[in-house]
């Protein structure tokens, strides 16, 4: 198995999914890679957040043994419930040392050959269901060439690969490197307004804009743009209005929506994040189809 660590002309993997049914056609084997050029307030992973590993503590886990303690090399380790000293590595030896399953390291360096293998285990029933393998993140994109090899050696095998993108990448390179061994392209869409989406993500959305209008040519049947659907931020009236105005224009036929689900709240407070934004409540049915609405009167087939 890899070791926890960060190989620097590689990505992390957070995480390898299986019997997925959630991210693409069909059963799915996912993988989630570390790093992301935004900083969506409302990151429904913030495990992938960063490029390096990270420790993750469980408090609701840990039975406060202090096993943990001795074993940190810098002496830094504390029982998950107490609050954790700057300068942790995730190096790993705490994780050893616990005997609740309390702690972990999010983020493990691969070589592309054994990613591939793992990532095909279940291979059987990617071909018997139509599905097949999703990169997702974090943003895959951020690794270009190392995921474009990934990529190339899973569609070599036959098998249909899948990208979810927030969108914020070099459209030339993946063009010529990526989207060659992709069946599918999953492209979130946030915010319209230029400047809502620097205060709420970090970058505004020019370059996010522009790739979408350019597989909506390149690849329009490969493409599918997906709106997360957050409480009070994406759902406003005038923002989803824009949003499908925008997909009408580029001539898509179709928009996927991702209801919000507060899930992201206890990853984020497991790896010591403040909450720059918090709603506790799943979304209910009829708030999703109130916002499904703006984009069927844009003649858009919605997904929900």
């Amino acid at each position: 198995m890899p070791e926890p660590g960060h190989a620097p002309h590689a990505p992390l993997v957070v995480d390898v999914k299986r019997n997925s049914l959630d991210d693409g056609p069909g059963i799915r084997t996912v993988a989630f890679f570390k790093g992301c050029p935004l900083r969506c307030e409302w990151c429904q992973n913030p495990e992938t957040l960063s490029p390096r590993a990270e420790l993750q503590r469980l408090p609701e886990r840990c039975t406060e043994c202090g096993a943990c303690v001795p074993a940190c090399p810098r002496g830094l380790a504390r029982p998950a419930a107490s609050p954790q000293p700057d300068g942790c590595i995730a190096c790993g030896a705490c994780v050893e040392a616990c005997l609740a399953d309390a702690r972990r390291v999010a983020g493990r360096a691969w070589e592309p050959a054994a990613l591939v293998e793992t990532l095909l285990r279940d291979e059987p029933f990617h071909r018997a269901s139509g599905g097949g393998v999703t990169l997702s993140g974090g943003e895959p994109t951020l690794f270009l060439e190392w995921v474009a090899d990934l990529a190339a050696r899973l569609a070599a095998r036959g098998t249909h690969v899948l990208v979810e993108t927030c969108g914020e990448f070099d459209g030339d390179r993946f063009s010529d490197l990526l989207l060659p061994h992709l069946r599918a392209v999953y492209f979130d869409l946030k915010l319209d307004d230029p400047e809502e989406h620097r205060r709420l993500t970090g970058r505004d959305n020019r370059r996010i804009r522009e790739n979408l209008a350019r597989l909506a040519r390149e690849a329009p049947d490969r493409l599918l743009p997906r709106v997360p659907l957050v409480p009070g931020l994406t759902t406003t009236p005038a923002n989803l209005e824009a949003l499908a105005a925008t997909l009408r224009a580029l001539r898509l036929p179709r928009v996927a929506l991702l209801p919000y689900n507060p899930l992201w709240v206890a990853k984020r407070r497991a790896l010591g994040l403040d909450l720059p934004y918090a709603h506790a409540e799943w979304m209910p049915s009829d708030e999703v189809e109130r916002c499904a609405e703006p984009f069927r009167r844009a003649g858009l087939e919605v997904r929900t």
